[in-house]
């Protein structure tokens, strides 16, 4: 029974913690707004400095993480770094890999490069937006199949070599 009654404190002190705040906003902006003592350019003035404190404690509790994978560091420093250019095409297969797809017709080669997972989360605990972007590696060869140019663009889908 008093395990019950602890389980119970504890989850009502959990809820007030998360939906108090806002609780605490809707009675007091109710409040305002039904004293009949406070006129009208008050009252708009209080909710407006209400509404204006709560968006700032909104925003402080927010957090924007971008997390990449291992694949996409690598292959943002290769394109950052720009370390590839001037390699043949057998100096790049020896240093990346095969590549995933090859555009002869434009001599692109094709390298997946991973993830970037993309987050907003409030209260370490909610996320409220969640996005995986993929990314793919291009190198482009001149003429004579060396590197001239790398660039590293967001995939519409996933990308598998």
């Amino acid at each position: 029974m008093l395990v019950n009654v602890l389980l119970f404190v504890v989850a009502l002190i959990i809820f007030m913690i998360y939906v108090g705040p806002f609780i605490l906003v809707l009675s007091s902006i109710i409040f305002v707004l039904t004293r009949k003592s406070i006129d009208i350019i008050s009252r708009i003035l209080i909710v407006i400095i209400i509404l204006l404190c709560t968006f700032l404690l909104f925003i402080t509790t927010i957090k924007f993480i971008d997390e990449p994978s291992k694949y996409y560091s690598k292959m943002k420093q290769v394109n950052d770094s720009k370390s590839i250019i001037g390699l043949t095409k057998e100096e790049v297969e020896n240093k990346l890999g095969k590549p995933g797809r090859i555009k002869k017709s434009e001599n692109i080669y094709l390298y997946n490069a991973g993830t970037l997972m993309k987050e907003v989360i409030f209260v370490k605990h909610y996320d409220l937006w969640r996005k995986l972007h993929y990314y793919v590696l291009f190198v482009n060869f001149d003429e004579d199949d060396i590197v001239k140019s790398t660039s590293l663009k967001k995939s519409l889908e996933f990308y598998v070599p």
